[in-house]
Protein backbone atom coordinates (compact mmCIF):
# COMPACT_ATOMS: atom_id res chain seq x y z
CA UNK A 1 0.00 0.00 0.00
CA UNK A 2 1.77 3.27 -0.96
CA UNK A 3 1.42 6.35 0.96
CA UNK A 4 -1.07 8.22 -0.36
CA UNK A 5 -3.66 5.49 -0.24
CA UNK A 6 -3.00 5.13 3.28
CA UNK A 7 -3.20 9.29 3.53
CA UNK A 8 -6.36 8.42 2.07
CA UNK A 9 -7.76 5.62 3.75
CA UNK A 10 -6.53 7.62 7.05
CA UNK A 11 -9.00 10.61 5.78
CA UNK A 12 -11.75 8.03 4.79
CA UNK A 13 -11.87 6.15 8.17
CA UNK A 14 -11.52 9.79 10.49
CA UNK A 15 -14.87 10.67 8.54
CA UNK A 16 -16.50 7.29 9.36
CA UNK A 17 -16.88 5.90 6.07
CA UNK A 18 -15.06 2.59 5.47
CA UNK A 19 -11.60 0.54 6.30
CA UNK A 20 -9.97 -0.83 3.10
CA UNK A 21 -8.47 -4.35 3.73
CA UNK A 22 -7.11 -6.26 0.64
CA UNK A 23 -9.57 -9.18 1.57
CA UNK A 24 -12.51 -6.89 3.21
CA UNK A 25 -14.46 -3.89 2.38
CA UNK A 26 -16.27 -2.75 5.56
CA UNK A 27 -19.03 -0.13 4.49
CA UNK A 28 -20.65 2.47 6.66
CA UNK A 29 -21.93 6.01 4.55
CA UNK A 30 -20.08 7.68 1.60
CA UNK A 31 -19.32 10.48 3.97
CA UNK A 32 -17.09 11.87 0.70
CA UNK A 33 -19.05 12.07 -2.16
CA UNK A 34 -17.71 11.54 -5.51
CA UNK A 35 -18.67 15.07 -6.82
CA UNK A 36 -16.75 16.35 -4.15
CA UNK A 37 -13.36 14.78 -4.90
CA UNK A 38 -13.58 15.33 -8.02
CA UNK A 39 -14.28 19.29 -7.48
CA UNK A 40 -11.21 19.51 -5.56
CA UNK A 41 -9.11 17.77 -8.60
CA UNK A 42 -10.47 20.76 -10.98
CA UNK A 43 -12.98 17.72 -12.83
CA UNK A 44 -17.03 16.94 -13.20
CA UNK A 45 -18.24 14.14 -11.82
CA UNK A 46 -21.59 12.70 -12.53
CA UNK A 47 -24.15 9.91 -14.20
CA UNK A 48 -26.87 9.34 -16.85
CA UNK A 49 -30.11 9.54 -15.48
CA UNK A 50 -34.10 8.20 -16.10
CA UNK A 51 -36.24 10.60 -13.80
CA UNK A 52 -38.55 7.46 -13.23
CA UNK A 53 -35.56 5.92 -10.97
CA UNK A 54 -36.23 8.27 -8.27
CA UNK A 55 -40.17 7.93 -8.37
CA UNK A 56 -39.15 3.97 -7.54
CA UNK A 57 -36.44 5.18 -5.12
CA UNK A 58 -36.44 8.05 -2.54
CA UNK A 59 -32.75 6.75 -1.81
CA UNK A 60 -31.45 6.88 -5.34
CA UNK A 61 -32.54 10.54 -5.13
CA UNK A 62 -30.47 11.18 -2.42
CA UNK A 63 -27.86 9.48 -3.56
CA UNK A 64 -27.50 11.22 -6.90
CA UNK A 65 -28.09 14.31 -5.47
CA UNK A 66 -25.33 13.82 -2.65
CA UNK A 67 -22.58 12.23 -6.14
CA UNK A 68 -23.19 13.86 -9.36
CA UNK A 69 -22.85 17.81 -10.15
CA UNK A 70 -23.26 16.50 -14.19
CA UNK A 71 -26.03 14.74 -15.01
CA UNK A 72 -26.73 12.82 -18.95
CA UNK A 73 -30.12 11.52 -20.12
CA UNK A 74 -30.64 8.24 -20.16
CA UNK A 75 -33.18 8.72 -22.22
CA UNK A 76 -34.75 11.91 -22.18
CA UNK A 77 -33.28 13.67 -25.63
CA UNK A 78 -33.18 10.66 -27.62
CA UNK A 79 -34.99 11.36 -31.12
CA UNK A 80 -37.72 8.78 -30.38
CA UNK A 81 -38.27 9.99 -27.23
CA UNK A 82 -38.97 13.48 -28.39
CA UNK A 83 -40.78 12.83 -31.95
CA UNK A 84 -43.21 10.31 -32.77
CA UNK A 85 -44.50 12.30 -36.03
CA UNK A 86 -42.35 14.77 -38.38
CA UNK A 87 -42.46 17.84 -37.16
CA UNK A 88 -43.68 17.35 -33.96
CA UNK A 89 -41.68 17.40 -30.96
CA UNK A 90 -42.62 16.79 -26.84
CA UNK A 91 -40.19 18.01 -24.99
CA UNK A 92 -42.51 17.65 -21.58
CA UNK A 93 -40.01 15.01 -20.21
CA UNK A 94 -36.53 16.43 -20.96
CA UNK A 95 -37.77 19.57 -19.73
CA UNK A 96 -38.58 18.05 -16.54
CA UNK A 97 -35.06 16.75 -16.50
CA UNK A 98 -33.06 19.99 -17.46
CA UNK A 99 -35.33 22.12 -14.70
CA UNK A 100 -34.33 19.07 -12.00
CA UNK A 101 -30.61 19.54 -12.82
CA UNK A 102 -31.06 23.73 -12.83
CA UNK A 103 -33.08 23.60 -9.47
CA UNK A 104 -30.31 21.48 -7.68
CA UNK A 105 -27.19 22.93 -9.60
CA UNK A 106 -26.39 19.62 -12.01
CA UNK A 107 -24.62 20.45 -15.43
CA UNK A 108 -26.73 18.40 -18.27
CA UNK A 109 -24.75 16.68 -20.60
CA UNK A 110 -27.42 16.86 -23.51
CA UNK A 111 -27.45 13.33 -25.40
CA UNK A 112 -27.64 13.00 -28.15
CA UNK A 113 -28.33 14.51 -31.55
CA UNK A 114 -27.05 12.50 -34.62
CA UNK A 115 -27.50 8.68 -33.65
CA UNK A 116 -28.10 5.86 -35.59
CA UNK A 117 -29.58 4.15 -33.26
CA UNK A 118 -32.82 4.83 -31.09
CA UNK A 119 -34.16 6.59 -34.08
CA UNK A 120 -38.17 7.23 -34.53
CA UNK A 121 -40.59 5.27 -37.00
CA UNK A 122 -40.74 8.13 -39.08
CA UNK A 123 -37.62 8.81 -39.68
CA UNK A 124 -36.25 5.24 -40.80
CA UNK A 125 -38.77 5.12 -43.29
CA UNK A 126 -38.84 8.60 -44.70
CA UNK A 127 -35.36 9.07 -44.50
CA UNK A 128 -33.50 9.31 -48.42
CA UNK A 129 -30.31 10.83 -49.89
CA UNK A 130 -32.61 13.74 -51.30
CA UNK A 131 -33.97 15.22 -47.55
CA UNK A 132 -31.29 13.33 -45.10
CA UNK A 133 -29.41 16.46 -44.58
CA UNK A 134 -32.19 18.54 -43.89
CA UNK A 135 -34.27 16.05 -41.55
CA UNK A 136 -30.91 15.95 -39.43
CA UNK A 137 -30.00 20.01 -39.63
CA UNK A 138 -34.05 20.30 -39.08
CA UNK A 139 -33.73 18.60 -35.96
CA UNK A 140 -30.58 19.53 -34.21
CA UNK A 141 -31.78 23.08 -35.00
CA UNK A 142 -34.97 22.07 -32.77
CA UNK A 143 -33.93 20.47 -30.27
CA UNK A 144 -30.75 22.46 -29.59
CA UNK A 145 -32.48 25.32 -30.46
CA UNK A 146 -35.10 24.53 -27.62
CA UNK A 147 -32.10 23.97 -24.82
CA UNK A 148 -29.83 26.78 -25.73
CA UNK A 149 -28.42 28.44 -23.06
CA UNK A 150 -29.70 25.33 -20.96
CA UNK A 151 -27.01 22.72 -20.88
CA UNK A 152 -23.12 22.21 -20.15
CA UNK A 153 -22.87 20.36 -23.51
CA UNK A 154 -24.32 18.34 -26.22
CA UNK A 155 -23.61 15.27 -27.74
CA UNK A 156 -23.42 16.34 -31.46
CA UNK A 157 -22.61 13.16 -33.13
CA UNK A 158 -22.53 9.66 -31.14
CA UNK A 159 -20.70 6.40 -32.44
CA UNK A 160 -19.65 7.54 -35.63
CA UNK A 161 -17.18 5.00 -36.28
CA UNK A 162 -17.01 1.66 -37.51
CA UNK A 163 -13.78 0.16 -38.93
CA UNK A 164 -15.91 -2.79 -39.77
CA UNK A 165 -17.78 -0.75 -42.40
CA UNK A 166 -13.92 -1.36 -44.26
CA UNK A 167 -14.26 2.37 -45.56
CA UNK A 168 -10.87 4.75 -45.34
CA UNK A 169 -12.67 7.33 -43.51
CA UNK A 170 -13.51 5.08 -41.02
CA UNK A 171 -17.36 6.05 -41.01
CA UNK A 172 -19.99 3.78 -39.60
CA UNK A 173 -22.11 2.66 -42.45
CA UNK A 174 -25.03 4.79 -41.02
CA UNK A 175 -28.30 5.57 -42.12
CA UNK A 176 -26.62 9.08 -42.00
CA UNK A 177 -23.61 8.59 -43.80
CA UNK A 178 -26.03 6.89 -46.71
CA UNK A 179 -28.51 9.58 -46.69
CA UNK A 180 -26.52 13.24 -45.66
CA UNK A 181 -23.32 12.25 -47.52
CA UNK A 182 -19.60 11.72 -45.53
CA UNK A 183 -20.08 15.54 -44.51
CA UNK A 184 -22.73 15.33 -42.07
CA UNK A 185 -20.62 15.20 -39.00
CA UNK A 186 -19.03 18.55 -40.05
CA UNK A 187 -22.84 19.80 -41.11
CA UNK A 188 -24.00 18.68 -37.55
CA UNK A 189 -21.45 20.82 -35.81
CA UNK A 190 -21.67 23.67 -37.19
CA UNK A 191 -25.85 23.40 -37.27
CA UNK A 192 -25.88 22.45 -33.46
CA UNK A 193 -23.50 25.74 -32.62
CA UNK A 194 -25.64 27.88 -34.37
CA UNK A 195 -28.38 26.78 -32.33
CA UNK A 196 -26.82 26.52 -29.05
CA UNK A 197 -24.04 28.52 -29.46
CA UNK A 198 -22.56 28.49 -25.40
CA UNK A 199 -23.12 25.02 -25.23
CA UNK A 200 -19.94 22.69 -25.33
CA UNK A 201 -20.16 20.10 -28.52
CA UNK A 202 -18.58 16.74 -27.96
CA UNK A 203 -18.00 13.91 -30.59
CA UNK A 204 -18.94 10.90 -28.37
CA UNK A 205 -16.80 7.79 -29.07
CA UNK A 206 -17.48 3.75 -27.75
CA UNK A 207 -14.36 1.53 -27.52
CA UNK A 208 -11.85 4.34 -27.93
CA UNK A 209 -10.07 2.82 -24.97
CA UNK A 210 -9.48 -0.25 -26.07
CA UNK A 211 -5.99 -1.25 -27.39
CA UNK A 212 -6.37 -3.69 -29.72
CA UNK A 213 -6.68 -3.69 -34.01
CA UNK A 214 -10.58 -2.08 -33.54
CA UNK A 215 -9.72 0.49 -30.75
CA UNK A 216 -6.69 1.86 -32.43
CA UNK A 217 -8.51 2.03 -35.91
CA UNK A 218 -11.15 3.97 -34.35
CA UNK A 219 -8.50 6.10 -32.99
CA UNK A 220 -6.55 6.81 -36.36
CA UNK A 221 -10.09 7.39 -37.65
CA UNK A 222 -10.90 10.06 -35.28
CA UNK A 223 -7.43 11.81 -35.20
CA UNK A 224 -7.68 11.92 -39.30
CA UNK A 225 -10.92 13.55 -39.29
CA UNK A 226 -10.42 15.53 -36.80
CA UNK A 227 -7.68 17.30 -38.40
CA UNK A 228 -9.88 18.18 -41.63
CA UNK A 229 -12.27 19.20 -39.51
CA UNK A 230 -10.22 21.34 -37.00
CA UNK A 231 -8.56 22.44 -39.98
CA UNK A 232 -11.52 24.03 -41.69
CA UNK A 233 -12.46 25.54 -38.21
CA UNK A 234 -15.46 23.23 -37.27
CA UNK A 235 -16.38 24.21 -33.95
CA UNK A 236 -15.69 20.44 -32.33
CA UNK A 237 -14.60 21.43 -28.45
CA UNK A 238 -14.31 18.27 -26.74
CA UNK A 239 -14.24 14.05 -27.69
CA UNK A 240 -16.28 11.80 -24.80
CA UNK A 241 -14.99 8.62 -24.44
CA UNK A 242 -17.87 5.77 -23.61
CA UNK A 243 -15.83 3.40 -21.52
CA UNK A 244 -18.63 0.30 -21.49
CA UNK A 245 -15.66 -1.88 -19.81
CA UNK A 246 -15.63 -5.57 -19.55
CA UNK A 247 -13.47 -8.30 -17.67
CA UNK A 248 -12.24 -9.80 -20.81
CA UNK A 249 -10.95 -6.70 -22.57
CA UNK A 250 -9.30 -5.63 -19.04
CA UNK A 251 -5.77 -6.44 -20.57
CA UNK A 252 -6.62 -3.85 -23.20
CA UNK A 253 -7.02 -0.53 -20.80
CA UNK A 254 -4.73 2.01 -20.20
CA UNK A 255 -1.42 1.13 -22.11
CA UNK A 256 1.03 3.50 -23.87
CA UNK A 257 -0.82 3.80 -26.88
CA UNK A 258 -4.04 4.93 -24.95
CA UNK A 259 -2.73 7.45 -22.93
CA UNK A 260 -0.38 8.74 -26.56
CA UNK A 261 -3.80 9.01 -28.04
CA UNK A 262 -5.25 11.33 -25.13
CA UNK A 263 -2.32 13.21 -25.76
CA UNK A 264 -3.10 13.42 -29.43
CA UNK A 265 -6.39 15.30 -28.54
CA UNK A 266 -5.60 17.43 -26.01
CA UNK A 267 -2.47 18.35 -28.31
CA UNK A 268 -5.46 19.55 -30.87
CA UNK A 269 -7.11 21.90 -28.06
CA UNK A 270 -9.96 19.63 -27.38
CA UNK A 271 -11.22 18.71 -23.70
CA UNK A 272 -12.17 14.69 -23.14
CA UNK A 273 -14.61 13.55 -21.20
CA UNK A 274 -15.42 10.28 -20.06
CA UNK A 275 -18.87 9.83 -21.16
CA UNK A 276 -20.64 6.03 -20.22
CA UNK A 277 -18.40 4.55 -17.84
CA UNK A 278 -19.13 0.97 -16.42
CA UNK A 279 -17.80 -2.42 -15.71
CA UNK A 280 -19.97 -5.76 -17.49
CA UNK A 281 -19.68 -7.99 -14.87
CA UNK A 282 -20.90 -11.44 -16.99
CA UNK A 283 -17.93 -13.23 -16.82
CA UNK A 284 -16.50 -12.63 -13.05
CA UNK A 285 -17.12 -14.84 -10.10
CA UNK A 286 -20.18 -15.50 -8.73
CA UNK A 287 -18.72 -14.53 -4.94
CA UNK A 288 -20.09 -11.18 -4.47
CA UNK A 289 -16.47 -9.80 -2.60
CA UNK A 290 -14.27 -11.48 -5.31
CA UNK A 291 -16.57 -9.78 -7.85
CA UNK A 292 -16.54 -6.78 -6.54
CA UNK A 293 -12.81 -6.34 -5.90
CA UNK A 294 -12.50 -7.51 -9.78
CA UNK A 295 -14.43 -5.13 -10.56
CA UNK A 296 -13.13 -2.32 -8.44
CA UNK A 297 -9.65 -3.09 -10.12
CA UNK A 298 -11.17 -2.63 -13.96
CA UNK A 299 -12.57 0.69 -12.99
CA UNK A 300 -8.54 1.26 -10.96
CA UNK A 301 -6.89 0.27 -14.22
CA UNK A 302 -8.89 2.33 -16.85
CA UNK A 303 -8.78 5.65 -14.50
CA UNK A 304 -5.79 6.00 -13.45
CA UNK A 305 -3.76 6.49 -16.97
CA UNK A 306 -6.93 8.35 -17.96
CA UNK A 307 -6.53 10.89 -15.14
CA UNK A 308 -2.76 11.53 -15.71
CA UNK A 309 -3.89 13.23 -18.91
CA UNK A 310 -4.52 16.96 -17.83
CA UNK A 311 -7.31 17.38 -20.75
CA UNK A 312 -9.49 15.53 -19.25
CA UNK A 313 -12.33 17.59 -17.55
CA UNK A 314 -14.99 14.79 -15.91
CA UNK A 315 -16.69 11.47 -15.72
CA UNK A 316 -19.79 10.24 -15.87
CA UNK A 317 -20.65 6.78 -15.21
CA UNK A 318 -23.41 5.08 -16.76
CA UNK A 319 -25.77 4.38 -14.22
CA UNK A 320 -24.26 5.24 -9.80
CA UNK A 321 -26.35 2.49 -8.33
CA UNK A 322 -26.83 -1.53 -9.44
CA UNK A 323 -30.85 -1.06 -9.67
CA UNK A 324 -30.79 0.49 -12.40
CA UNK A 325 -28.15 -0.35 -15.20
CA UNK A 326 -28.40 -1.08 -18.58
CA UNK A 327 -26.26 -4.04 -18.28
CA UNK A 328 -29.10 -5.74 -16.23
CA UNK A 329 -30.70 -6.84 -19.39
CA UNK A 330 -28.02 -5.47 -22.21
CA UNK A 331 -25.71 -8.44 -20.65
CA UNK A 332 -27.23 -10.12 -17.83
CA UNK A 333 -25.02 -13.21 -16.02
CA UNK A 334 -25.60 -16.83 -17.07
CA UNK A 335 -25.76 -17.68 -13.83
CA UNK A 336 -28.87 -15.34 -12.87
CA UNK A 337 -27.11 -13.13 -10.57
CA UNK A 338 -27.89 -9.36 -10.35
CA UNK A 339 -25.10 -7.44 -12.12
CA UNK A 340 -22.96 -5.51 -9.78
CA UNK A 341 -21.19 -2.97 -12.42
CA UNK A 342 -21.63 0.14 -10.48
CA UNK A 343 -20.30 2.02 -7.51
CA UNK A 344 -23.14 1.87 -5.27
CA UNK A 345 -24.90 -1.52 -4.60
CA UNK A 346 -29.06 -1.87 -4.98
CA UNK A 347 -29.25 -0.42 -1.10
CA UNK A 348 -26.94 2.88 -2.32
CA UNK A 349 -24.20 1.94 0.04
CA UNK A 350 -20.31 2.43 -1.88
CA UNK A 351 -18.82 -0.90 -3.10
CA UNK A 352 -15.23 -1.42 -3.67
CA UNK A 353 -15.90 0.49 -6.95
CA UNK A 354 -16.48 3.10 -4.79
CA UNK A 355 -13.41 3.44 -3.37
CA UNK A 356 -11.56 2.57 -6.27
CA UNK A 357 -12.79 5.45 -7.96
CA UNK A 358 -12.71 7.64 -5.01
CA UNK A 359 -8.81 6.71 -4.26
CA UNK A 360 -7.83 7.44 -8.04
CA UNK A 361 -9.66 10.77 -7.59
CA UNK A 362 -7.57 11.30 -4.62
CA UNK A 363 -4.06 10.90 -5.88
CA UNK A 364 -4.72 12.73 -9.91
CA UNK A 365 -3.16 16.09 -10.12
CA UNK A 366 -5.25 19.04 -9.70
CA UNK A 367 -6.56 20.94 -12.75
CA UNK A 368 -5.89 24.89 -12.99
CA UNK A 369 -10.05 25.12 -12.98
CA UNK A 370 -13.42 23.13 -13.35
CA UNK A 371 -14.50 23.30 -16.68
Amino acid sequence: MNTNRREFIKEMGALGMARWTPSKLTVQAADVPLQRLAAEKGLLFGSCLALKYFVQSAAYQQLFLSQCDIATPEVHMKWNSLSNQPGIYDFSSADKFVTFCATNRIRVRAHTLVWHDALPAWVTSQLTAANGQAIMTDHITKVAGHFAGKVYSWDVVNEVLDPASHRPDGLRNSPWLKNAGAGYIELAFRTAAAADPHALLVWNENYLELSNDYGRAKRAAMLNLLDGMLARAVPIHGVGLEAHLRNEQASLLGDASYESFLSELARRGLKIFITELDVQDETLPADILARDQAVAGIYRSFLTPTLRQPAVKGIVTWGLGDSFTWIAGYRPRKDGLPVRPLPFDTDCQPKAAYYAIAETLQVTTRRDQTV
